[in-house]
């Protein structure tokens, strides 16, 4: 996992939320309760979905800058209010018109979907890949549809690969070539780390969707070292799952796209890298956080877009 970098935009971010929270937060930059940090009308609501949505609370959930909590500020009023406003934007960002039926957080797919898990739910210390945002939704045709949208604060970058650091991973040529991967995606450590019963199935995934995992990141400098070795590695996976819920019929089509903080400049540097990987750069859709207040304010949620705004130092989208 990538460490947090303190960058000069999560700097200012920060600086301008501790003058934001100067008469409400205690103890800056934590609130003394994860909570606390939610729009005040959303705080009932936030507590009964991570209980409903079985939403494990990051470490640091209480920090002012905590994405998993600017992910629920943005996605909460959505959760039971009126979405008519949000499926048209989404469907403007994915290219298809849909109608957003259901919104979820902190989804995990079965266990079986990415064979990450040695059951169909997590353990209580067992890692899995987690959707921060699912939407749930319905296209014109009466098809099934799924947005899987992973949230950004203020973040450097994308979770990186654990296995090319491992002490038990024995092909560290595979890391060091993107060929070598390309050439025999089974020889990853990631197929099957230490101590795991089941087989991870992103290549199979990949290979399926595209006929190889090779033409499914057509874009990859072979040349290179693994190109899922860095800040590609939590994009990889989070697209891993949308392809899967298609070939399992569980959706008929699926989107992987990022929500960010319209000023972050480094975690959207990493997503036009991850887009040059892919076989058309459109399959890495980007929703700036700001068209969600939007969608929001025009749904009639003036006062929390007006809070959203001023907390996290947001404009209305261009």
């Amino acid at each position: 996992m990538s460490a947090f970098k303190r960058t000069r935009f999560a700097r200012e971010l920060r600086a301008h939320m501790e003058d934001w929270s100067a008469d409400a937060c205690r103890r800056p930059p934590m609130w003394s309760h994860w909570s606390e940090g939610i729009h005040p009308d959303c705080r009932d609501l936030a507590r009964e979905v991570q209980v409903a949505d079985e939403v494990r609370l990051h470490k640091h959930a209480a920090h002012l800058l905590s994405s998993q909590v600017f992910a629920l500020n943005l996605f909460l009023p959505f959760r039971e209010g009126s979405r008519t406003a949000l499926s048209e934007r989404v469907s403007r960002t994915v290219g298809t018109r849909l109608l957003v039926e259901e919104v979820r957080f902190e989804w995990v797919p079965p266990g079986a979907l990415l064979g990450e898990l040695e059951g169909d739910r997590p353990g209580a210390d067992e890692p899995a890949t987690a959707v921060d945002v699912v939407m749930w939704s319905r296209l014109a045709d009466g098809r099934r549809a799924a947005v899987l949208v992973e949230v950004k604060l203020s973040e450097d970058g994308f979770t990186s690969c654990n296995g090319r650091v491992s002490r038990w991973n024995r092909r560290q040529d595979v890391c060091e070539s993107a060929e070598a991967l390309f050439g025999d995606p089974n020889a990853c450590y990631l197929r099957r780390p230490k101590g795991k019963r089941r087989d991870r199935r992103y290549w199979e995934i990949f290979a399926g969707s595209h006929g190889s995992v090779g033409d499914a990141f057509p874009g990859a400098d072979l040349d290179g070292p693994c190109p899922f070795a860095g800040n590609a590695q939590q994009p990889m996976r989070n697209l891993a799952i949308a392809r899967a819920l298609e070939q399992e019929g569980m959706v008929d089509v699926a989107w992987f796209v990022l929500c960010a903080h319209d000023d972050n400049p480094d975690v959207a540097g990493h997503w036009n890298a991850w887009a040059v990987l892919l076989p058309d750069p459109d399959m890495a859709p980007l929703l700036p956080a700001s068209a969600v207040i939007d969608a929001g304010d025009a749904e009639g949620y003036g006062a929390w877009a007006t809070w959203m705004r001023e907390r996290y130092r947001l404009d209305e989208a261009e």
